[in-house]
């Protein structure tokens, strides 16, 4: 072998040591990315939940969906765009995006209108996800 070829092994075998370099950096910064992205799923999640179950969302709703009186606001949601199919899959776990939907009704219920409540129950948790 002369020195040119002794050169241009050394070359590949650099080349294939930054290769393999860049590829465990690489997968080094992955892993705090996807730890990231699963934190944010879950605060997404978990922000949802406290969205659709918070008190005032709740009591408007159940206003809505048994006729009584409800504010100009509360108005502007259509009766038939209750997104009662969507809690349903929510609270039973089969939704696109699972929110922790059953723990934050158990912490909410206490706290509502009883009639709200029972409606809950009848819509959602008895007729099981759709």
């Amino acid at each position: 072998m002369d020195v040119s070829q002794i050169v241009g092994v050394l070359a590949n075998i650099g080349v294939i040591a930054g290769i393999v370099f860049l590829a465990v950096e690489t997968r080094q910064n992955n892993r705090p990315l996807a730890a990231q992205a699963r934190y944010s799923l879950r605060q997404y999640r978990s922000d949802i939940a406290d969205t659709i179950m918070s008190p005032h969302v709740l009591e408007a709703t159940h206003r809505y969906a048994t006729d009584e009186n409800v504010s100009p606001v509360e108005g502007m949601i259509q009766r038939d765009s209750l997104p009662v199919d969507s809690w349903r899959l929510w609270f039973f776990g089969k939704g696109q995006n699972p929110v922790p939907f059953q723990e934050t009704w158990e912490l909410r219920k206490g706290v509502l209108n009883p009639e709200f409540v029972r409606f809950f129950e009848e819509s959602v948790i008895n007729r099981g996800p759709s």
